[in-house]
């Protein structure tokens, strides 16, 4: 059987999310194309404190497992807090996935401060727009399996779940919804 990626949001797109700053666009590009390091997946940590952003483990309301928060001494002008109740596999997806906010919904004109949110029953707020925590999950998965990253991995592992979530660093979860988004 021969699979062809087809994710909504694929390594084109992310590229075009990006600032026209050649070390932004090569970080993200080394990083997908070069998703293994030493045996082990390249370190999401590293990759986005490379791109400006400092992150933290904080604790988060139970499903909450990352957000963004403004802050004026990182280079980027946002740090990235993950839950840190998460195994490390979720922490790498939630940096990833508010690194896509960040490249998705935080350029221009955008105020995410301005966007209708509600308060859950512990006094958190949330942000109503799910196009948006779909966008920024697509563009994750973009990152992580763009360029035909896991249709190779497919090709060496098979679709064995454990060993495909342990050779991208994330969740069996994470992997699974990929798979089912190739053809």
């Amino acid at each position: 059987m021969q699979l062809r990626e087809h994710l909504p949001f694929d390594v084109r797109e992310v590229m075009a999310t990006l600032p026209r700053i050649g070390e932004v666009r090569h970080a993200i590009r080394q990083f997908t194309l070069n998703p293994r390091v030493n045996a082990r997946a390249r370190s999401v940590k590293t990759l986005a404190q490379s791109l400006g952003f400092s992150v933290e483990e904080v604790e988060l309301p139970e499903g909450m497992n990352g957000r963004l928060t403004q802050d004026t001494w990182d280079e980027a002008g946002y740090r990235i807090e993950v839950n840190r109740f998460l195994s490390v596999e979720a922490k790498r997806f939630a940096v990833l996935h508010e690194m896509g906010h960040f490249y998705r919904h935080l350029r221009g004109d955008y105020d995410p401060f301005a966007e209708p949110m509600h308060f859950d029953p512990t006094g958190q707020t949330f942000y109503l727009d799910k196009s948006q925590e779909r966008e920024a999950n697509e563009w994750a998965e973009a990152v992580l399996f763009g360029g035909g990253q896991l249709a190779a991995a497919v090709g060496l592992h098979g679709t064995n779940l454990p060993v495909l979530a342990k050779y991208f660093g994330v969740t069996q979860r994470v992997v699974e919804i990929a798979l089912s988004k190739l053809k």
